[in-house]
C-alpha cells in the first residue's frame, strides 16, 4: 500500500479535539499537510495511511488546539510592572497615557510586540487579538515569529478633533488591510477604544467601515463601575444600552471585559449576538470587578478568554488565565460547579475562535481546519497522577508545560525552543527600551 505523504505527523499523545463531542483520542496522531489537518485518529490508523517528512513524538503528552487570547495590547509589555497597585483611572491617566505619548513608537511597538509574541507561544497561545498603536509593527512582529493574530489601531476620538482622528485611523486601517491582504497569519479589525473615549459619530462611522469591509469590531465595554455609573447619571442608560442605540452591537462585535452588567445588558448582548473577551486577571488586578461569566454562559452568550496587556496582568500566560477564570466564577457565585474545567478549556479554544468569527478555521482539532496546536509535557510532578485531562490543564498545568507549538502547519517552537527569532537579540532590544523608560520613571 502506497502511503499518503504528509508534511508533519505528531504522534504518541492523547488528543483533546475540543470538537462538538469533546472527543478524546488515546495514543493518537495528527497528520498535517501544508497549513491544514488532513487526518486525525489513533496512531496505528494514521501510520498505516500516512508517512511524513517530519515526525514529532509527543511522548505521552496531551495534544490540543492552541489557546486563543481574545484581548491583548502586545506592545504594552514594555510597561510590565511599571505602574502597579492602583485603580484604572489613575493607572491610565497619570501613568500609562503619558508613558505611551513619550515611548510608544515604531521601534518600541515592534520589539514590545515581539516580546509578547514570544511569551505567548512559549505559554501555548497560537492566536491573539490586539488593540494598540503602530499596529503595522505588531503585525510585522507576529509574522516574523509565526503567530496568528487580529490587529487593529486603537481609536481614541472625542471632542472637536474626533472626525480628523477617525479619518487618520481609517487611513491607517486601510494601510493595514493593504499591507497584510496576502498574509496567512494576520487579519485586521476596527477597534474604537470604548464608548467614553469615542464620539457617537466615530462609533457609528467606524462600525459602518467595519461592516463594509467585513471586519471584526472590537471595543472595551463596561469595564469599571465608574463607566457604569457615569453613563447612568449622564445619559440615563448603561454603556451597553448606549451602544445599542447607535446600532453598533451585532454578531461581529467583540466586547472586552463586560464586568458591570445589568440583567437588561445581558439580554441585549444575547439578542445582538455580541461576543465577549473575558479578562479576569486584569480585572482583578485593577480592582475593576468580576464579570458575570456564569450568567453569560447560562444565557448562551459566547465568551472567549483574554489576558489584556502585560502592563495590567502582568503576564500573557493563558493557562494561568484559565485557572483564574474558573476559580473566580466559583467564588463569585459561591458555587463550585459553575464554569467547569471543561467549559473553561473550551472558552480558551473553540469559544475564543467563535468570539473572533474564526470557528470554521481554528479552535478545535478537526480535519480541514488550520493546523494550530500545542503539545503539553505531562511528565511533571505537578501533573501526576492524571484522572481528568481537563481538570489538569485548567487547575494544574502552566504555560511552561507547553513543549511544542505548531501554527498554520509550521513548527514555531519545539522542545521549548523558538524557531524563528533570536531571543538574545530581542531581550537586548527590550532592555535598551526599558532603560530609557526607567530613567524617565525615576526622574
Amino acid at each position: 500500500m502506497v502511503k499518503i505523504r504528509a508534511d508533519l505527523i505528531i504522534h504518541n499523545g492523547t488528543i483533546l479535539t475540543i470538537d462538538d463531542e469533546d472527543s478524546v483520542i488515546e495514543n493518537g496522531a495528527i497528520a498535517i499537510e501544508s497549513d491544514r489537518i488532513v487526518a486525525i485518529g489513533e496512531e496505528d490508523e494514521i501510520r498505516i495511511k500516512f508517512s511524513a517528512t517530519k515526525n514529532i513524538n509527543a511522548r505521552g503528552g496531551i495534544i490540543l488546539p492552541g489557546l486563543i487570547n481574545t484581548h491583548t495590547h502586545l506592545a504594552m509589555s514594555i510597561f510590565r510592572g511599571i505602574a502597579d497597585d492602583m485603580p484604572l483611572d489613575e493607572w491610565l491617566n497619570k501613568n500609562i497615557f503619558p508613558l505611551e505619548d513619550e515611548f510608544i513608537n515604531k521601534n518600541s511597538a515592534y520589539w514590545g510586540s515581539l516580546l509578547s509574541c514570544a511569551e505567548m507561544i512559549l505559554s501555548g497561545t497560537t492566536t491573539f487579538c490586539d488593540m494598540y498603536f503602530f499596529e503595522k509593527e505588531t503585525g510585522r512582529a507576529a509574522e516574523k515569529i509565526g503567530i496568528r493574530g487580529i490587529i487593529g489601531e486603537g481609536i481614541v476620538a472625542i471632542g472637536e478633533s474626533d472626525k480628523a482622528i477617525w479619518n487618520n485611523k481609517k487611513s491607517l486601517t486601510i494601510e493595514l488591510l493593504n499591507k497584510f491582504k496576502k498574509s496567512e497569519l494576520i487579519s485586521i479589525g476596527v477597534e474604537p477604544h470604548s464608548p467614553y473615549t469615542c464620539s457617537a459619530d466615530v462609533l457609528r462611522e467606524s462600525k459602518q467601515f467595519a461592516k463594509e469591509n467585513k471586519l471584526l469590531y472590537i471595543i472595551h465595554l463596561a469595564e469599571t463601575k465608574k463607566e457604569f455609573t457615569d453613563f447612568e447619571r449622564e445619559r440615563g442608560m448603561t454603556s451597553v444600552e448606549y451602544l445599542d442605540t447607535l446600532s453598533v452591537l451585532d454578531e461581529n462585535t467583540l466586547s472586552a471585559h463586560c464586568v458591570w452588567m445589568s440583567k437588561d445588558d445581558i439580554k441585549v448582548l444575547k439578542a445582538r449576538h455580541v461576543k465577549i473577551a473575558h479578562c479576569p486577571q486584569s480585572n482583578m488586578k485593577l480592582g475593576s470587578g468580576i464579570a458575570p461569566v456564569a450568567k453569560f454562559l447560562k444565557n448562551g452568550v459566547t465568551v472567549g478568554l483574554g489576558t489584556d496587556g502585560a502592563a495590567s496582568n502582568n503576564t500573557l500566560d493563558m493557562f494561568s488565565e484559565m485557572k483564574s477564570a474558573a476559580l473566580l466564577a466559583k467564588v463569585a457565585n459561591l458555587d463550585p460547579c459553575v464554569v467547569s474545567s471543561r467549559e473553561t478549556l473550551r472558552i480558551a479554544t473553540i469559544e475564543g475562535a467563535k468570539a473572533l468569527g474564526k470557528e470554521q478555521e481554528m479552535g478545535s482539532l478537526e480535519i480541514g481546519k488550520k493546523a494550530d496546536l500545542i503539545v503539553i509535557d505531562m511528565d511533571k510532578p505537578h501533573l501526576m497522577p492524571v484522572y481528568d485531562y481537563y481538570s489538569h490543564l485548567v487547575y494544574s498545568a502552566k504555560g511552561s508545560d507547553v513543549k511544542t507549538s505548531v501554527i498554520n502547519g509550521e513548527i514555531v517552537m519545539e522542545n521549548r525552543k523558538l524557531k524563528n527569532i533570536d531571543m538574545s537579540e530581542m531581550m537586548k532590544k527590550v532592555k535598551m527600551i526599558s532603560k530609557k523608560i526607567s530613567k524617565k520613571d525615576k526622574a
